[in-house]
């Protein structure tokens, strides 16, 4: 395993991030922790397996553990309306209750897709932070559906205040960060200079730069801690070993919430739970500007692997190379791509357009087949494809794959492209 990590994350990290921190552990022990690549671009400085890095939406674990304790000395009812603790916040004609905010089935619209005048504000109270999102109409019945929305951990952190009578910041250090020994996990403090944290970047027209990153009191306690891959293990362990809450209210955490058709999320308290070909996961990913990460445990097979990113782009899956990485640590192959002769791949080079501002250039060289997109709004840098058939292929950058077929009409071929979320658009090569 360690000599096929070592060959697969050199190939992977550079169209994701100037530099990467992976750890995997296995029954408790770390069995492998390195860092690859720059952490600051500018100084030509190394990245190092202890640097701590902006964790974006793994903070949510956190947040949903502090609830949790809470929970456990009958402070707070998963079943408690939202309006217990938030006396002005509307009903919408349904209750609200912590249990759907723990799990995204809230239906309250995400506050980071609304236009928020408070973020030209630098500073502002997580109480006016919900005021700019509470009057918004819901998506949906509370407890019907699932949809991730960055609210509902908001409004966690803000409950969360209320009831415990101190900071988000402090009731953490206090009752999660200390006593799990997490000594490079904090709270982001805009005004402390942490000197091991790898400059964080974003990619625009291919090009990296300095990100700006997020005002924390804006991902507050949806996205707004730091910590080191090393920290994120003992994270792992202390939830394993039951030192913050009891382990019925982790089981709870690391099950999926069951709707009234008695069908299921993917969702727990503050974790995705997933599989990964046939083994279960229970997993988080973060991103916030300038920086990405990734934490996956598999129970049964007792892995434990954390990658950490220090570079930002909307539409390249960092995600994809972690799970590579997980499925390298449980003994399995990472991919069953087919070899095609060159002169089936060569009859697929050519431009590829579906309108005059997108598209798409296929071109073959060195008997391998490449891609990108002309456009700096498609964010797609050449990159190489892989063949799952002889008409589908997919790169490994990104949840895309790419069909290629004759299109009768022109006479000529097209491809038909898929994300994550099914078909998404049909590109004709042009004569």
């Amino acid at each position: 395993m360690i000599t096929a990590l070592d060959e697969l994350i050199p190939q992977r990290f550079p169209a994701i991030a100037p530099g990467c921190v992976v750890l995997v552990a296995k029954s408790g022990k770390v069995i492998y922790k390195k860092a690859f690549g720059t952490a600051n671009l500018e100084s030509n400085i190394p990245m190092e397996p202890s640097m701590i890095f902006r964790i974006g939406s793994i903070t949510k674990q956190f947040t949903a553990i502090s609830i949790l304790q809470l929970v456990e000395q009958g402070k707070i009812h998963l079943q408690d309306s939202v309006q217990e603790f938030i006396f002005d916040y509307p009903y919408n004609d349904h209750k609200i209750t912590i249990e759907n905010l723990l799990t995204h089935t809230s239906g309250i619209k995400d506050y980071m897709t609304i236009s928020n005048p408070a973020e030209e504000r630098t500073n502002y109270t997580p109480s006016q932070g919900v005021d700019y999102f509470k009057g918004e109409p819901l998506e949906f019945k509370p407890g019907s559906q699932f949809k991730y929305s960055n609210s509902n951990y908001y409004l966690l952190g803000y409950i969360l205040e209320e009831v415990s009578g101190t900071t988000y910041a402090q009731y953490l250090q206090e009752n999660i960060i200390d006593r799990a020994g997490l000594h490079n996990t904090s709270y982001i403090d805009p005004d402390k200079n942490i000197a091991n944290t790898p400059q964080g970047y974003s990619r625009f027209d291919g090009k990296l730069e300095k990100a700006t990153l997020q005002n924390i009191t804006t991902i507050y306690a949806a996205g707004g801690l730091m910590s080191s891959a090393e920290d994120l293990f003992k994270w792992q362990k202390a939830l394993d070993n039951n030192k913050l809450i009891n382990r019925e209210l982790i089981s709870k955490a690391f099950t999926p919430y069951r709707f009234a058709d008695n069908t299921y999320s993917k969702y727990g308290y503050g974790w995705f739970i997933k599989n990964i070909g046939d083994s279960k996961t229970i997993e988080h990913s973060g991103s916030t500007d300038g920086y990405q990460s990734d934490a996956i445990y598999f129970p049964n097979e007792d892995v434990f692997i954390v990658t950490l990113f220090n570079s930002f782009e909307q539409d390249m899956d960092w995600t994809v190379l972690s799970n590579d990485i997980a499925k390298l640590a449980i003994g399995k192959l990472i991919n069953d791509d087919i070899q095609l002769k060159e002169d089936v791949l060569q009859t697929y080079a050519g431009r590829y357009i579906f309108n005059a501002e997108h598209q798409l250039v296929v071109t073959f060289k060195d008997g391998k087949l490449f891609i990108e997109g002309t456009n700096p709004d498609d964010r797609l840098p050449q990159v190489q494809l892989y063949a799952k058939s002889k008409n589908m292929f997919y790169i490994k950058e990104a949840e895309l794959r790419f069909e290629f077929g004759n299109d009768v009409s022109n006479n000529s071929i097209k491809i038909v492209t898929y994300n994550n979320r099914g078909k998404d658009a049909e590109w004709i090569r042009s004569k």
